[in-house]
């Protein structure tokens, strides 16, 4: 299994306050001070990333509502129409937390494994495993293992529910 986001950047803050901050020169106060920064910034993202989806909803859902009901009450300005007219999310989408998404998503994965031996679960499971691999490669693109997949951004574009 991938570990999640979470997981690698507190992972990787780990392993910079155990094995690289100590191997530092005591002498090397500025190095000392930056990796203190960055481990502080890994720490705030492993914290708080998981949650930039369901904060970004929730705050443009708030912000609809308001520039809604004040439209509603009269209150105008130019570019008002296009922007309502605009795309966005379903105020629910921000209900559901990260964690609770991946671990409903493990056990899908567990019971779609338990149904593939028949043909008909044989055959979604090796579609939805083609999927996967292209999914999992423009994820890692990134970090240079699968420099020939497509940006992450484009292969999700391609897919709706």
């Amino acid at each position: 299994m991938i570990p999640t986001v979470t997981r690698q950047l507190v992972s990787i803050r780990r392993r910079l306050l155990e094995t690289v901050l100590p191997e530092l020169p005591p002498d090397a106060g500025f190095a000392r001070e930056q990796a203190l920064l960055i481990s502080a910034a890994l720490e705030h993202l492993a914290t708080t990333h998981e949650h930039e989806y369901r904060y970004a909803v929730v705050e443009n859902d708030d912000y609809q509502r308001a520039v809604r009901h004040l439209n509603q009450a009269g209150v105008r300005i130019e570019e008002l129409t296009r922007l309502l007219a605009e795309p966005r999310p379903r105020s629910d989408d921000g209900e559901l937390p990260l964690a609770t998404i991946t671990e409903q998503t493990t056990r899908l994965k567990r019971a779609l494994v338990a149904m593939a031996d028949t043909p008909a679960g044989a055959g979604a499971l090796a579609e939805l495993a083609a999927r996967q691999v292209e999914r999992e490669g423009s994820w890692f693109r990134a970090a240079g293992f699968t420099a020939a997949s497509p940006p992450i951004s484009e292969t999700l574009a391609g897919t709706t529910s």
